[in-house]
């Protein structure tokens, strides 16, 4: 917080290459310790693993991130009933197909199906990276669904 930061990003590249034993035993440790680390200076976290983490789910649920942002491969609805309905949930719109390749209609629509999909307790975001060449005016129909959705 002393150098403005009002949170920072946590991302893990790899880890949904492993499954849920070897997640829960060798990276889910240091997950929660950096998570609890970055908290121990008052900055809230957002956690965010690459790729398919439908395996990995409840146990991203446990890192005491504030936010569990979700690529596009993971279904919101089973991130929900793996974390509770309590668990900030972000992201999983595709980036590609619905972000960068939509028009700003259907990145509107997109970004609605996540959120009735997630519930209360969701942030509008993409899966993962916004991708290169994605349309300015699809970005900024994300963000209005965001604010009037708030």
């Amino acid at each position: 917080m002393k150098a403005g930061a009002t949170l920072i990003g946590v991302g893990d590249a790899a880890a949904s290459l492993v499954g849920p034993k070897f997640y829960t035993r060798f990276v889910l440790p240091f997950e929660q310790r950096l998570v609890a680390g970055i908290q121990a200076l008052g900055v809230p976290v957002r956690l965010h693993i690459c790729g398919n983490t439908r395996k990995i789910l409840g146990g991203m649920g446990t890192t005491g991130a504030e936010i569990i942002d979700l690529d596009f491969l993971s279904p919101l609805a089973e991130g929900r009933a793996a974390m509770g309905p309590q668990q900030v949930l972000l992201g999983n719109m595709d980036p590609v197909r619905a972000l960068r390749d939509g028009t700003p209609a259907s990145v509107e629509a997109a970004i609605a199906a996540c959120h009735a999909e997630a519930g209360t307790h969701y942030i509008a975001g993409a899966g993962c990276e916004v991708a290169r060449g994605t349309p300015h005016e699809n970005v900024e129909a994300m963000g209005r669904y965001a604010r009037e959705h708030s």
